[in-house]
């Protein structure tokens, strides 16, 4: 079983968008219709969405991306999607199973949320509304939205099980000042390790991560309007024999713009040098706040340069020890530790365990 897996498309019509801190807002359509041609040109199994499937929650920014994914459709090839909280800026429950579920497959529904499960070479995808209890807000899955899924860890107990939502499972578990981007149900995580979920796959923070905890994984799929434009791969090979169980393999990579998309690929590094030049401008300004200046505060612009290349390519892990055995990095947390910045790096370097740009894991008992 094969996927191409994005989050926070955040499709937009609106050429005034912003695009300063997310360069490939400018040219939303375009890479849109790169990723659309990828996928049909991959043609996996299942592509997969999870959530902030338009920027403003538009009726009209809906339909128009839902007529370029029907596109994938036609090709074949199903699609999975959930809600995220900027579906519903300007659209309600009714409106998106509307425009939306014509593109879908669902097995079973829930009756209390727009949670529903596909089924995809025997692989069970649980793609779930957290946004029913708070639309547009916080992730939160009501009483019986839950107990919903209990009966469908129990319906397809001994299947492969993959877990879908826009916010996250275990990202913020144990962090107030990331509570924010966690679905709401603190019973939520045991409850899918019960069920035998070893997967799932979330968005929400527009930056590729992968965590574990207690046996569950989880992995965070990047924006691909963010400098890097990354998209995921899953694959589930089945098992061979008792002494090789079936094997889940995800890995990411940007989207090839000279392949898909070329007429655009120079104007797309151009913006994305642009942001790049724009955040430097933006920490350079905090470093003058903190009287930071000179070589020390070039060598804290070194550096930050270095954070958010391994970050936003999903090599932290990798690159961990170097970034704490630099010089200046002691020197960034301090600078930036008052301006949200400092606290997050260090959380990220410091307990960022696992590659975010690849993942394998055995799927047996």
């Amino acid at each position: 079983m094969t996927a191409i897996i994005t989050s926070d498309l955040h499709y937009t019509e609106n050429r005034k968008a912003d695009s300063v801190l997310v360069p490939g807002m400018a040219f939303a359509e375009a890479i849109t219709d790169a990723l659309v041609d990828l996928v049909i040109d991959r043609h996996p199994d299942v592509f997969i969405m999870t959530g902030d499937n338009t920027n403003s929650g538009d009726i009209y920014d809906a339909a128009h991306l839902i007529s370029k994914l029907q596109k994938i459709k036609n090709a074949g090839i199903p699609i999975i999607l959930t809600t995220g909280n900027h579906d519903f800026n300007r659209m309600d429950e009714d409106d998106f199973e509307a425009a939306y579920f014509e593109l879908l497959d669902p097995v079973d529904r829930d009756p209390s949320s727009l949670s529903y499960t596909a089924v995809i070479k025997d692989v069970v995808f649980l793609a779930m509304d957290d946004n029913a209890v708070h639309p547009g807000g916080s992730g939160e899955f009501s009483g019986a939205t839950m107990k919903w899924l209990s009966e469908m860890l129990e319906k397809y107990k001994g299947h492969q099980i993959i877990f879908l939502s826009h916010h996250n499972v275990l990202y913020g578990e144990t962090a107030e000042d990331t509570s924010a981007y966690r679905i709401q149900n603190n019973d939520l995580a045991e409850l899918l390790r019960s069920g035998g979920v070893r997967l799932a796959m979330t968005g929400h923070m527009h930056f590729q991560y992968i965590l574990e905890s207690k046996g569950l994984y989880e992995i965070i799929t990047a924006m691909p309007f963010n400098s890097g434009h990354l998209i995921g791969n899953l694959q589930i090979d089945p098992a061979a024999d008792a002494a090789h169980p079936a094997m889940l393999t995800y890995w990411t990579e940007s989207i090839d713009f000279e392949k898909y998309g070329s007429e655009f690929a120079q104007a797309i590094r151009a913006a994305d040098a642009e942001n790049a030049s724009y955040m430097n401008q933006v920490f350079s300004g905090l470093m003058d706040k903190e009287k930071v200046r000179g070589r020390k505060k070039q060598a804290v612009l070194d550096l930050l340069g270095k954070y958010f290349l391994y970050f936003r390519e999903g090599s932290i892990a990798e690159h961990a020890a170097e970034l704490m055995s630099d010089p200046a990095y002691e020197n960034m947390l301090k600078a930036l530790w008052n301006h949200n910045y400092g606290p997050w790096i260090k959380s990220t370097v410091e307990t960022t365990k696992i590659s975010s740009s690849w993942l394998q894991i055995p799927l047996g008992e």
